[in-house]
């Protein structure tokens, strides 16, 4: 696995270990990996499509939750400031 596959994987784990009382420090964690797949060049689609896949799996539940809203940030749709590509 190369560097940008461990960070798709972190955010995964993540999901899949998210809890409420975990979930915004979960967010930001996430999202700092969304940057560093930004900062090593990794393209939108690439990065949405993965996370899209996922999340396609999951059940109904926090974790896909969890995706959606790291989805939101790859795609934009969050307040500019947040916005990442």
């Amino acid at each position: 696995m190369n560097n940008s596959e461990n960070i798709i994987e972190k955010i995964k784990l993540l999901s899949s270990t998210v809890k409420e009382n975990t979930y915004d420090s979960g967010i930001k964690q996430a999202y700092e990996c969304l940057v560093k797949l930004h900062d090593l060049g990794v393209d939108k689609e690439s990065v949405y499509q993965s996370l899209f896949q996922y999340h396609n799996r999951l059940e109904d539940g926090l974790s896909r939750d969890f995706i959606a809203d790291i989805l939101d940030y790859v795609v934009g749709w969050c307040s500019p400031h947040s916005r990442i590509w």
